[in-house]
């Protein structure tokens, strides 16, 4: 008798061991779920977008190799365009696109603040150049950040235009490739889409079509030096880090006792001398340049 009690007892004890084990699966489960949940949300626009680079949302859509686009076009860092609908609503999305942006850099603060809504781009916009020298862009400079490209605003999403804007203007001596007429060519030429980043080819194939020539590198610090020596810029797509938290690209100009000279169109405060080992774990890609012909 003792032992079909002591057995009874032993059956509940499992049961109720199973039952204990199954609740917490399923707490585990509704716990992921959450974190999931969570996520979503902090990648949507009223979340962390990419740096940029802008600020820099969403991994970038890979479109094969050299194809691949950069969610901010980093920027350094993104968010998702706004529904088309009512004005009204579309300038508070962006609005709050630029407070984000602000909030990740400082510096474009009276940028954000005076945002009155998107603007038309210039056509006749030029800017002073000197052939043979790289000039300093930002991204969200008022000729041009107001000015919707890809995913946002240039002043947030246009990182890529203007970087190629520096290089292409600097080395042709061109004022008319401003970063906002590079913005309108990258979208004229399919470079650029309507809710989506900037294009690796509009590094190669769209430089070329502006009077450049175009050489991809290796990721090596002596390939790196000597295109510079020659006087050839570097643009360089950068990956999570320093720069930015999803994607971004920077101009290198040139390398002295300081490090690598960097221009980085979204934050002036990085605009100085790096060592190449702070940045090379954090670059995706790059392109080397000189004026063609």
């Amino acid at each position: 008798m003792e032992l079909q009690t002591e057995s009874r007892r032993l059956s509940r004890a499992r049961r109720a061991l199973r039952r204990q084990r199954a609740a917490e699966a399923l707490l585990c489960g509704l716990i992921a779920c959450v974190v999931a949940a969570t996520v979503l949300i902090l990648r949507s626009p009223a979340g962390d977008s990419a740096e940029a680079g802008a600020v820099e949302t969403t991994a970038p859509e890979e479109r094969g190799g050299r194809g691949e686009r950069d969610p901010a076009a980093s920027g350094p860092d993104h968010a998702a365009p706004p529904e088309e609908g009512d004005g009204t609503a579309q300038t508070d999305e962006y609005a709050a696109m630029l407070a984000l942006a602000e909030e990740k850099n400082p510096e474009m603060r009276a940028f954000a603040e005076n945002y009155r809504g998107p603007q038309d781009p210039d056509p006749a916009l030029t800017v002073e150049v000197t052939k043979g020298e790289i000039p300093y862009f930002t991204q969200w400079d008022s000729r041009w950040g107001y000015i919707v490209y890809g995913a946002g605003l240039m002043g947030w999403t246009g990182c890529g235009p203007t970087a190629l804007s520096m290089v292409a203007a600097g080395l042709t001596g061109d004022g008319t490739l401003t970063p906002s007429g590079i913005a309108d060519f990258a979208v004229r030429e399919g470079y650029c889409e309507p809710g989506n980043g900037t294009a690796w080819t509009l590094f190669s194939d769209g430089a070329e079509k502006l009077g450049l020539t175009a050489k991809e590198l290796p990721l090596w610090e002596p390939t790196v030096e000597a295109e510079l020596s020659a006087g050839r810029p570097v643009i360089c797509i950068m990956g999570p880090g320093r720069f930015t938290e999803e994607g971004h690209y920077i101009v290198i100009t040139g390398k002295d006792s300081g490090g690598f000279q960097v221009l980085d169109p979204f934050r002036p405060s990085n605009c100085h001398g790096w060592a190449w080992e702070d940045m090379e774990g954090e670059i995706r890609n790059l392109w080397s340049y000189e004026a063609a012909g």
